[in-house]
């Protein structure tokens, strides 16, 4: 897989295989959201001079929507419950896991506690359900996940 390039962040590449007597799109289009905010926008190759020019067009449109269209900070997003969400609680789920040892099987349910405190690190915290239960072991994953975000800086 190539390496993504930065400096093409929320821009996209469209270049279209048109059907029969049609011509072919082909351009940038910027696709930024935020906050429940949407911004897009499709800069064409053939309106700004080829190919070079679109992009350099889209990224200035893209430099000035990003500064507008503020990015939530990594303790709101570390709050945020998306509607995917069926616990309630961000980051917190529980989990069985499967042990196989000397031919056995062994079967462990945990609630999970889990949070990202910087870019690129994701910690996670279990509570046993056998040994807590279930109402206690959900209790001590949602404590001890507000805790941590509330040390994430941002």
């Amino acid at each position: 897989m190539a390496k993504k390039d930065i400096n093409n962040r929320n821009i996209t590449r469209i270049e279209t295989k048109p059907p029969e007597g049609r011509r072919p799109v082909r351009g940038y289009e910027v696709r930024i959201y935020r906050r429940e905010e949407r911004f897009n926008q499709f800069f064409s190759d053939t309106a700004h001079g080829g190919k070079k020019n679109a992009l350099e067009e889209a990224r200035a449109v893209r430099d000035k929507m990003e500064k507008k269209l503020k990015p939530y900070t990594r303790r709101e997003l570390a709050e945020k419950i998306s509607e995917r969400n069926t616990s309630g609680h961000r980051g917190v789920r529980l989990r069985t896991t499967i042990v196989a040892k000397d031919k056995k099987k062994y079967t462990y349910k945990h609630v999970e506690a889990s949070w990202s405190p910087e870019p690129g690190k994701v910690v996670k915290q279990s509570f046993s359900v056998e040994k807590l239960g279930l109402k206690k072991a959900w209790e001590l994953a949602i404590e001890s996940r507000k805790k941590a975000v509330a040390k994430i800086k941002g």
